[in-house]
């Protein structure tokens, strides 16, 4: 059995499944600022409240139905990769990525018209250790796997070894993805400009690439190597 193969199961990738918030406005009196605060709150609070308020159409029920699917995205991505699990462990995977990514902090600043339909709002953050430290345990930890497969600490067919490898890397990832929400810490404040404009449909929507560099810098998943 090679356990390099399972070094990569468990891995944090630069790539961030993020919420769509569309919404149609008039220019002048469009807020920015209110809008991107919406949009990070739906993001990471799974707050529907303001978002509603730009979504007349959409319901309680759909931004969060669109909130559950942008986390389970974002497990599937980032933390289980390569891993069939059953529903109940991939829940809380799920459930526990939302815990975390409710501790982001986050101010929205007063957005400036660069254009006729066109913002430019600051978005002042603060990133999380959580998942920095989370790829440090799992780098430990397969370390230590590796050393009971090469030691016989797992015992039966290799179907069976595998499975007992595989169950070990599952049950570990969750403990140590907790252990990394429980202390967390948070770096300097630092600033984000997010682009807001508006289509030819008057649609607003904010730069998606701006919308990836302020989550993988709060996250700094920026700084993890996939």
């Amino acid at each position: 059995l090679r356990m390099k193969r399972y070094k990569k199961i468990f891995r944090i990738m630069a790539l961030v499944l993020m919420l769509a918030l569309f919404v149609t406005g008039c220019g002048k009196d469009f807020d920015a600022s209110g809008y991107t605060q919406a949009l990070l709150d739906l993001t990471f609070q799974g707050d529907t409240s303001r978002a509603r308020i730009y979504m007349e159409d959409a319901t309680e029920n759909s931004l969060m139905r669109q909130y559950q699917q942008s986390i389970d995205n974002f497990v599937a991505a980032n933390i289980t990769n390569e891993i069939e699990m059953n529903e109940t462990k991939t829940a809380q995977f799920a459930d526990l990525v939302s815990k975390i990514f409710a501790t982001m902090r986050y101010d929205v600043g007063k957005a400036e018209k660069t254009g006729k339909r066109e913002y430019e709002v600051p978005v002042s953050i603060q990133p999380s250790d959580v998942f920095v430290n989370f790829q440090q345990s799992l780098s430990q930890d397969s370390i230590k796997i590796t050393q009971k497969i090469k030691e016989g600490g797992y015992e039966g067919t290799t179907e069976e070894v595998t499975q007992q490898v595989l169950n070990d890397i599952v049950n570990h990832a969750y403990e140590l993805l907790d252990a990394a929400y429980q202390d967390t810490a948070y770096g300097e404040e630092e600033t984000v400009i997010l682009h807001v404009q508006a289509d030819k449909n008057h649609e607003y929507s904010v730069d998606e690439d701006d919308m990836n560099s302020l989550v993988l810098k709060i996250l700094r998943l920026d700084e993890i190597q996939g």
